[in-house]
Parts: structure tokens; C-alpha cells; sequence
């Protein structure tokens, strides 16, 4: 049966030297002189989790009471113990993996089916993606670990390669997440120069209405001002020439 205890106990059941590099050391897994094994790591919520395998049980140090349930009610060797330990807090993790990737496709469909760019949005991605990050970071670190694990006793190859498969899904999943942003953010470039472009084609519109204000606009005597018929001339004239702007912008689609 898996035994509770507190870390400060640890001193007692390992030598200096490897106590000393479980104080240097974040995450690990090495053999103590008594052939042990000694493994360290932190959980998802970053709380430490210290399991140590001898011959007849597993110890575990723990405070997050989630991680302790996990241990309730194994039993066997202390070699069995720590791989149905490592079992049981793993067993959900691929459908946890699951919902977070099914959270990315609804905030997919969310992002692009009335597309409308705000800033609850960028908020949505941003958490999403420091979520995913986390578990990325959670689940790289255990591959590892579970590597060095196998390697000092074949027994935990299933272990090593469950949170390899883990690893690559979240990476999956992270790199499909960042296609989303990607394309959410090249909609938005999209959107804004199809705004440039709405402007830009009424200054060009209006353009030569510019040329003509300016032009009689002069402080100059000019033989129109003398016409009966000049200012409704202009007024057609400044008519047409919008019209054939909207005409030839629509015959090329760009209105």
C-alpha cells in the first residue's frame, strides 16, 4: 500500500548525496545507493509530487489532496505501486486533452462564423493558448521523466510511452490552436484592406471633383464665369464624372 508521509522525512530514507541533488533539482528520477528509485515532479497545478519505489512500497509526498486521492487503495509491490499510481493519475488525461481541443474547435466556429474582431476575442485566444502551454509544459516534462524512468527499469515502458502519446497530442493540439490565431489574424489583415481599399476607391471618386474645385477655385478671370450656362455645366459635368468612376471601378470589381 502506498504510504503518506511529509518531505522532511526524506532525510531519513536517503543518503546525503542524493539528498542533495533532490534539494538542486526541479524534476528527476534517480537511483539511490539502496537501489531505489527517487522521482520528482510537479503536478499540473505545480505542486510538488515526491514518490519514492523500494522493494515493498511506495512512498509519496504530496500536498494537493487530488494527487493523494490518486494513491488511495493501491496496493502491491513498491515497483507495482508507483506504475498503477502513475496509471490512475494519467487515466483522464486524454479526455481532459479531448475537451481542450474540442474548446479550440468551438472557439474556431465562435472566431469565423460572424466574424466581427474584438478585443474579448484576442482575450479568449490568449487564455486558451497559456492553457495549452501549460499542459504543453506539463506533458513535455513527464515524457522525460518517464524516459529516465523506463531506463532504470523496463517495467515502466507502458508508463514511457502513454505520456509520449499525451505529448504529441498536445502538441497537436497546440499547433492546431495556433493555425486558428494565425488565420484569425490574417481575417482581420483581410478585413482592414478590404476597409483600405473601400476608402481609397471614394478619395478616387471624388478626385477629380477635387481638381475641378481647385481649378475654379482660382482667384483668376475665366471665360466660364461670363457663361449663363457655366455653373450647370460643372454640375453635370462633376455628375458624369462620378458616374463613369463608379462605372469603370464596378466593371473591375474593385467597388
Amino acid at each position: 500500500m502506498i504510504v503518506f508521509s511529509e518531505l522532511d522525512q526524506l532525510r531519513e530514507l536517503v543518503d546525503d548525496e542524493t539528498l542533495e541533488k533532490v534539494q538542486s533539482t526541479r524534476d528527476y528520477v534517480i537511483r539511490t545507493e539502496t537501489n531505489d528509485i527517487l522521482m520528482k515532479f510537479r503536478w499540473l497545478d505545480k505542486t510538488p509530487v515526491v514518490l519514492f519505489m523500494q522493494d515493498d512500497h511506495t512512498t509519496l509526498w504530496a500536498a494537493n489532496p487530488a494527487v493523494r486521492e490518486f494513491a488511495t487503495g493501491i496496493n502491491g509491490t513498491g515497483k507495482e505501486e508507483l506504475f498503477e499510481f502513475l496509471i490512475v493519475m494519467s487515466a483522464n488525461d486524454l479526455s481532459h486533452l479531448e475537451e481542450l481541443e474540442d474548446r479550440v474547435i468551438t472557439l474556431e466556429d465562435q472566431l469565423f462564423d460572424n466574424f466581427d474582431p474584438n478585443k474579448t476575442d484576442f482575450q479568449d485566444l490568449h487564455m486558451l493558448r497559456k492553457e495549452v502551454w501549460r499542459k504543453k509544459r506539463y506533458y513535455e516534462k513527464m515524457e522525460l521523466l518517464t524516459d529516465e524512468l523506463m531506463q532504470q527499469d523496463d517495467y515502466f515502458t507502458f508508463i514511457d510511452k502513454k505520456f509520449d502519446k499525451l505529448f504529441n497530442y498536445i502538441l497537436r493540439t497546440q499547433e492546431y490552436l495556433e493555425h486558428v490565431r494565425e488565420a484569425y489574424e490574417a481575417q482581420i489583415d483581410i478585413e482592414q484592406n478590404k476597409l483600405m481599399k473601400f476608402f481609397t476607391v471614394i478619395t478616387s471618386i471624388f478626385l477629380p471633383l477635387t481638381l475641378i474645385a481647385g481649378w475654379y477655385g482660382m482667384n483668376l478671370q475665366m471665360p466660364e464665369f461670363q457663361w449663363a450656362h457655366g455653373y450647370p455645366v460643372v454640375i453635370v459635368l462633376s455628375v458624369a464624372i462620378v458616374g463613369f468612376m463608379v462605372y469603370i471601378f464596378k466593371k473591375n470589381k474593385w467597388l
